[in-house]
């Protein structure tokens, strides 16, 4: 039996299909199906956690800074003040976001020019296709938190 859920790599990467493990089995009623989903939903909505993960300052403009939290790889990028955060590698060839060059919104990615807008993770010339992970940024005393398990609104 296959369920309709967020795959395990790196959050909220993608959408897809996964099997059920034998926990989520479901009942004959149908009923295992209905409680698993309300399971996930309520653990994923009480994971919502921000991490302190560097000064204001200490993003610069024109580039990224990576940092790391919880074993993800994560992009600050500063744009006319505001401060985004997103997964810190180009989806074609692995590289660091974050070592690009910061041009307004638009990141080059430094191996083969491919270009993103770091406010809503897009190409801009692909706005409906596959972004990359972003992730909700608030300051809180000069510092910058980050919370890598809810994904940022479009």
């Amino acid at each position: 039996m296959f369920s309709f859920a967020r795959d395990g790599f790196r959050g909220f990467r993608s959408w897809g299909w996964i099997p059920l493990s034998h926990s989520d089995s479901i009942a004959q009623d149908g009923q295992g199906v209905r409680e698993s989903r309300q399971r996930t939903r309520t653990n994923e909505s009480s994971r919502l956690s921000y991490r302190r993960v560097a000064k204001k300052d200490e993003v610069p403009d024109g580039r990224g800074l990576c940092v790391q939290i919880e074993g993800i790889d994560v992009g600050l990028f500063r744009v006319e003040g505001v401060i985004y955060a997103m997964e810190n590698r180009c989806p074609h060839a692995e590289d660091p976001l974050s070592e690009g060059l910061l041009e307004g919104p638009i990141v080059t990615c430094r191996a083969h020019g491919w270009q993103f807008d770091v406010r809503t993770g897009f190409r801009p010339e692909d706005g409906d296709g596959f972004p990359i992970p972003r992730f909700p940024v608030r300051t809180v005393d000069d510092w910058i938190e980050v919370d890598i398990h809810a994904p940022a609104g479009r």
